[in-house]
C-alpha cells in the first residue's frame, strides 16, 4: 500500500524551495492550518522551555552525541562554521533567516515544534568572523563581541511508524542568506542532515519541492540522489503543484 508522508491526520509543515527567487537555497515550508494546537507545546512545556537558555533534548531515541561544533562531519567551506542549534537564544535569528524571503510567516510554535523535539536535527551555518558592532553603540559590552548570526540552516525531524517502528526523516526548512548563496552551503547542510538521519537508523528521507523549481529538482535528483515519489496537485496556498521526493538508504542485512 502507498504510505502517505507526513501522515494526513497531522498538519505538519512541508518543505519546498521558493521558485520565486530562482534559488534552491531559499526555501519555505507549507504553512500549517490555522489550528496550531497540534504544533504548540503544552502549558507546562512552555513554562519549562519557552524562555530559558538551557539545551533542550526531548527525543529519547537519540543516542548520538553531537558537539556544538560539527565541522568535522562534512565538507569544510572557507569562512563558514557549522554548529548545532543550542537553545532559544538562537531562535530569533533563525526565524529571521527562514522568514526573510517568505510571504507567509510562521508562528513561533511551528519552529518550536521542530526545535524542542529534534534540536540535534537543526544545523546552523555561521560566518567565522563576527560582525563589527557600531562604534556609537553604548549598550554592547567591550569584552564580549557579538556572536555571528546564522546565515544558513536546515531544520528536520524524524517520524516513527507506530506499527512497524520504521524511522523516516523529514526535511522541513532549508535557508541560506542571499549574500552567501552559490557557495555550496545549502548542499552541505542537506548532506550533513542526511548523515544524521542515517546514523539514527532512518530508512529514508523525504521533502517537498515545487514542480516549477527546476534548480531545486536538479539539486535533489542529480546531486543528492532523491527520487520522485508523488505528484501533489495544488499542494501550496498559491495552488502550485509539488513533488514529494525521497532518498532511500541502503538496508543492511
Amino acid at each position: 500500500s502507498k504510505m502517505m508522508y507526513p501522515p494526513p491526520a497531522a498538519s505538519q509543515p512541508a518543505r519546498t524551495s521558493d521558485s520565486r527567487n530562482g534559488d534552491t537555497n531559499t526555501t519555505r515550508t507549507k504553512p500549517p492550518s490555522s489550528d496550531l494546537s497540534n504544533l504548540s507545546l503544552s502549558k507546562d512545556d512552555e513554562k519549562q522551555h519557552g524562555n530559558n537558555n538551557e539545551r533542550i533534548t526531548r527525543d529519547d531515541e537519540c543516542d548520538c552525541d553531537y558537539d556544538e561544533d560539527v565541522d568535522a562531519e562534512g565538507l569544510q567551506i572557507p569562512g563558514i562554521k557549522f554548529i548545532n542549534y543550542r537553545d532559544e537564544s538562537q531562535l530569533s535569528s533563525l526565524m529571521s533567516l527562514v522568514g526573510r524571503d517568505l510571504s507567509e510567516p510562521y508562528s513561533i510554535f511551528t519552529y518550536r515544534y521542530f526545535l524542542h523535539q529534534w534540536p540535534d536535527l537543526c544545523i546552523l551555518a555561521v560566518p567565522t568572523t563576527a560582525p563589527t558592532p557600531p562604534s556609537s553603540s553604548s549598550t554592547s559590552s567591550p569584552n564580549k563581541p557579538p556572536s555571528p548570526s546564522p546565515i544558513g540552516c536546515v531544520v528536520c525531524k524524524i517520524d516513527t511508524d507506530p506499527t512497524t517502528f520504521h524511522k523516516t526523516g523529514y526535511m522541513a526548512m532549508l535557508a541560506v542568506d542571499t549574500s552567501y548563496r552559490h557557495a555550496g552551503i545549502g548542499t552541505e547542510l542537506v548532506r550533513r542532515a542526511v548523515r544524521r538521519f542515517a546514523a539514527r537508523g532512518c530508512r529514508s528521507v523525504s521533502l517537498e519541492t515545487e514542480v516549477s523549481n527546476e534548480a531545486a529538482m536538479r539539486l535533489y535528483e542529480e546531486r543528492l540522489g532523491f527520487v520522485r515519489e508523488e505528484l501533489l496537485v495544488r499542494y501550496y496556498l498559491n495552488w502550485g503543484d509539488a513533488y514529494r521526493l525521497r532518498l532511500w538508504f541502503d538496508e543492511e542485512d
